[in-house]
């Protein structure tokens, strides 16, 4: 049986890892996991990011390596919670699906398209700004009442917080944002079928008289009886 991967706290970085394979070690890398600057020391994760990102990426490692298959021990000092883990599930899912979106949307090449994706974020059953504005207001309306220290409330209510008003921001955004005018799908190819038609081909050869066409005349007809 394999040896489990274990992820301790670091000596040389936030925290480093025993027991990977390259393959392991590949999955890693990514995460900003990287290979000692001498040979005995473990692969430790190095990042400037601040400590609420430290402890996710160690919970994505943890995540991405049982995902491969692989055994995972984690140090309690690192481990995410029970509702980290369940967050981290489904953030995990929605990432993969806005993902999706980013590929639909990196091959449009249609402004009419664009702007009802840009609705459709914003209103509706797809309205992914609202969605993520109620999360973000959950979480700073649950922070603050939560125990612990007051500044460790006011710091992760404040993230949220500021999350929360950047999406109100984004939807308020909206409101001065022009729209392109609609344009009707068919008229290209009717106005093109109007110009080949036999009826718009024949009034554009008839010749037309600058003068105009001569007057008739009309007979008196009392000269006519004479």
């Amino acid at each position: 049986m394999t040896d489990p991967v274990r992820i301790t706290p670091g000596t040389f970085g936030y925290a480093e890892v025993n027991g990977a394979d390259q393959a392991a070690l590949a999955l890693l890398a990514p995460l900003g996991f990287t290979p000692p600057r001498r040979a005995p020391h473990p692969v430790s994760l190095h990042t400037l990011e601040g400590p609420l990102t430290r402890l996710a990426l160690v919970g994505e490692a943890a995540s991405r390596l049982e995902r491969a298959g692989y055994t995972v021990e984690v140090d309690p000092k690192l481990r995410l919670s029970r509702a980290g883990e369940q967050a981290l599930e489904i953030l995990g899912e929605l990432s993969e699906r806005l993902g999706e979106l980013a590929d639909v949307l990196a091959d449009m090449d249609d402004i009419h398209d664009l702007a009802d994706v840009a609705g459709q974020m914003l209103v509706g059953r797809g309205n992914v700004v609202d969605t993520a504005r109620a999360a973000f207001t959950a979480g700073a309306e649950a922070t603050r009442r939560t125990g612990g220290f007051p500044f460790e409330r006011e710091g992760i209510a404040a993230w949220f917080q500021a999350g929360a008003d950047s999406a109100g921001q984004l939807a308020a955004l909206a409101a001065s944002t022009a729209a392109p005018p609609p344009t009707d799908p068919f008229a290209e190819r009717t106005e093109a079928a109007r110009a080949c038609s036999p009826a718009a081909r024949t009034a554009t050869s008839m010749p037309v008289s600058a003068t105009g066409a001569p007057a008739h005349t009309i007979l008196d007809p009392r000269r006519a009886r004479a």
